[in-house]
Protein backbone atom coordinates (compact mmCIF):
# COMPACT_ATOMS: atom_id res chain seq x y z
CA UNK A 1 0.00 0.00 0.00
CA UNK A 2 1.50 3.18 -0.87
CA UNK A 3 1.63 6.03 1.45
CA UNK A 4 -0.89 9.12 0.98
CA UNK A 5 0.83 12.42 -0.14
CA UNK A 6 2.02 14.55 2.70
CA UNK A 7 1.15 11.60 4.76
CA UNK A 8 5.05 11.83 6.29
CA UNK A 9 5.02 15.69 6.96
CA UNK A 10 2.43 15.28 8.91
CA UNK A 11 3.31 12.41 10.87
CA UNK A 12 7.03 13.65 11.34
CA UNK A 13 4.79 16.90 12.86
CA UNK A 14 3.06 14.41 15.37
CA UNK A 15 6.23 13.53 16.42
CA UNK A 16 7.62 16.88 16.38
CA UNK A 17 4.38 18.27 18.61
CA UNK A 18 5.02 14.81 20.92
CA UNK A 19 8.80 15.78 21.45
CA UNK A 20 7.91 19.10 22.48
CA UNK A 21 5.28 17.95 24.68
CA UNK A 22 7.66 16.14 26.78
CA UNK A 23 10.22 18.57 27.41
CA UNK A 24 7.54 20.93 28.51
CA UNK A 25 5.91 17.92 30.59
CA UNK A 26 10.09 17.05 32.16
CA UNK A 27 10.11 20.88 32.59
CA UNK A 28 7.17 20.98 34.68
CA UNK A 29 8.63 17.69 36.96
CA UNK A 30 12.07 19.47 37.74
CA UNK A 31 10.49 23.20 38.33
CA UNK A 32 7.97 21.39 40.45
CA UNK A 33 10.80 18.98 42.25
CA UNK A 34 13.09 21.90 42.62
CA UNK A 35 11.44 24.95 43.37
CA UNK A 36 10.33 24.55 47.19
CA UNK A 37 8.21 28.27 47.47
CA UNK A 38 6.29 29.81 44.77
CA UNK A 39 6.74 27.19 41.85
CA UNK A 40 2.94 27.77 41.03
CA UNK A 41 3.26 30.88 38.84
CA UNK A 42 5.92 28.49 36.61
CA UNK A 43 4.00 25.78 36.60
CA UNK A 44 1.06 27.63 35.53
CA UNK A 45 3.03 28.79 32.44
CA UNK A 46 4.03 25.66 31.58
CA UNK A 47 0.70 24.00 31.51
CA UNK A 48 -0.25 27.00 29.06
CA UNK A 49 2.40 26.47 26.98
CA UNK A 50 1.71 22.57 27.43
CA UNK A 51 -1.99 22.65 26.68
CA UNK A 52 -1.61 24.92 23.33
CA UNK A 53 -0.17 22.15 21.36
CA UNK A 54 -2.99 20.17 22.56
CA UNK A 55 -5.63 22.21 21.52
CA UNK A 56 -4.13 22.67 18.51
CA UNK A 57 -2.95 19.60 16.91
CA UNK A 58 -4.62 17.22 18.45
CA UNK A 59 -8.49 18.89 18.87
CA UNK A 60 -7.76 21.21 15.87
CA UNK A 61 -9.07 24.14 17.93
CA UNK A 62 -8.66 26.54 14.79
CA UNK A 63 -11.40 24.81 13.34
CA UNK A 64 -14.02 26.78 15.30
CA UNK A 65 -12.71 29.62 13.76
CA UNK A 66 -11.93 28.43 10.46
CA UNK A 67 -13.96 25.20 9.43
CA UNK A 68 -12.89 25.29 5.86
CA UNK A 69 -9.46 24.60 6.14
Amino acid sequence: MMPRPGLEGKLRFGFVVLGVLMVVEVTEYLVGTTIKGGAWPYLAILAVIGAWPILQYFMHITHLWHPEK
